[in-house]
């Protein structure tokens, strides 16, 4: 796997975003990686010449500029990772996206921006289409950045994007434990709709087995040391949401393709956890 030379950070002003640029710094300074520091400034309606406006109602675009450089450079005075600030006026997804692409970086960074009380961690807007939408790795933040992630869980399918992801976390977290965890769907065929004379649930042994035969392959091919195989029961997304709060993983990675968003690892399932971990979440494009 290839080593990340650029990053860009979403930059949200409003909020506390003080964590996602300490988790930004953090990763650039132990991959020495350049910072693109991007704030993009919404246009409000009113901002719009009228009949019965005379003029714009403008921005203070330098002063904005200035608090954020202020604030890069008090959380940047042990790293000194080298960057650069933009402050852009447009929708935050469509300027995050382009300015990702117009400087080629290899990764993005950005925070949940959930204006939800009482959902801490919950995904807002602007990280749920960013996420969703980018061709290159997006690290959302959601907790405080006070360490390096210690304890980070990949779930997997065994497939190829999930592989590239775990090496992908490798490469950035090289200091980290990785753990990945396979979710087993148990088959139940009982009541009304189960077949007459066939008890499917036999297989479920058998399933298993092949499950922990491939997580050891997978595991060794990937070189992890650690990783489980659990019984989905009846509801496969609240046991691995379940399964990650209770470990108190400090990071969870999942996979995905360019061309098919995040249901190309794991379905709905990346799309839930993304939305709904605690922990803070990686989603790597391949």
């Amino acid at each position: 796997m290839e080593k990340i030379h650029r990053i860009l950070v979403g930059l949200d002003v409003i909020e506390k975003s003080d964590n996602v640029l300490k988790r930004a710094l953090q990763i650039a300074a132990e991959n020495q990686t350049d910072l693109f520091v991007v704030h993009a400034i919404p246009i409000p309606w009113l901002a719009m010449p009228t009949y019965y406006n005379s003029g714009e109602i403008s921005v203070d675009k330098s002063g904005i500029e200035s608090m954020i450089e202020k604030k890069i450079q008090a959380l940047n005075t042990k790293t000194k990772v080298p960057y650069k600030l933009f402050v852009k006026e447009g929708r935050a997804e469509d300027i995050l996206l382009y300015e990702a692409a117009l400087h080629k970086a290899d990764m993005m960074v950005i925070g949940a921006h959930s204006k939800k009380k009482g959902r801490k961690g919950f995904l807002g807007t602007t990280a749920q289409k960013v996420a969703h939408k980018s061709h290159i790795p997006v690290l959302v933040v959601k907790n405080s950045a006070k360490k390096a992630y210690e304890n980070i869980v990949a779930p997997t399918d065994f497939e190829a994007a999930s592989r590239e992801s775990i090496l992908f976390a490798k490469t950035i977290f090289p200091s980290s434990k990785l753990n990945v965890v396979n979710v087993f769907e148990t088959i139940y065929f009982e009541g009304p709709y189960a077949l007459v004379g066939r008890d499917l649930s036999q297989f479920n042994p058998v399933a298993k087995k092949v499950a922990k035969d491939d997580m050891k392959a997978f595991m060794k091919e990937v070189g992890v040391k650690k990783g489980k195989v659990i019984d989905a029961d009846l509801d496969l997304k609240a046991t691995l949401l379940e399964y990650i709060s209770k470990e108190t993983f400090t990071l969870t990675v999942v996979g995905s393709k360019g061309t098919a968003g995040l249901n190309a690892l794991l379905g709905s399932v990346a799309a839930y956890i993304l939305r709904e971990a605690s922990s803070d979440v990686l989603v790597y494009v391949s």
